[in-house]
């Protein structure tokens, strides 16, 4: 009896870390988009990740590219990262994870153009990576923009 509720008390802990690690997937993404570290935010996702975002749908490397020259076009972006939804079934090694966002889109001091701010809810699928979590598939549904989107040339 002793072995079988131990063997609960590990698949509970193990099931909880794993929640707790698949919501640090989005905000991680988000840290390294705001602090320009594009590689560490990249590798948050498989090869064969396929992205629904704001702007295109593609293959994550196609999707990449617009996605770091946009972000780069801004003298700084701050995403607020909220509330959060986790589906995950113990001992699975795939979940689901949505996170509603606020993204803050800064110009540059004399810029002609206004900041963009957009609501955003990012619907990621993630897959066991290891120790980690990966995404899979994404699907960025904006739901409210504030300023230009596209920005600009």
């Amino acid at each position: 009896m002793e072995n079988a509720k131990l063997s609960d008390l590990e698949k509970t802990v193990r099931w909880l870390k794993d929640v707790e690690i698949i919501k640090s997937v989005p905000q991680r993404y988000a840290y390294g988009l705001d602090t320009r570290d594009f590689a560490s935010s990249r590798a948050l996702f498989t090869d064969d990740c396929f992205v629904q975002g704001s702007l295109n749908t593609a293959p994550i490397d196609e999707y990449w590219t617009p996605l770091v020259a946009g972000v780069q076009k801004y003298g700084a972006t701050m995403h607020f990262m909220g509330n959060q939804f986790v589906k995950l079934e113990e001992g699975a090694d795939e979940g689901f994870v949505e996170t509603y966002a606020v993204a803050y889109h800064m110009e540059a001091e004399g810029s002609p153009y206004p900041d963009l701010v957009m609501g955003v809810r990012y619907q990621d699928t993630v897959g066991r990576n290891g120790n980690d979590w990966i995404i899979t598939a994404r699907r960025a549904i904006p739901h409210w923009v504030r300023g230009p989107l596209p920005r600009p040339e």
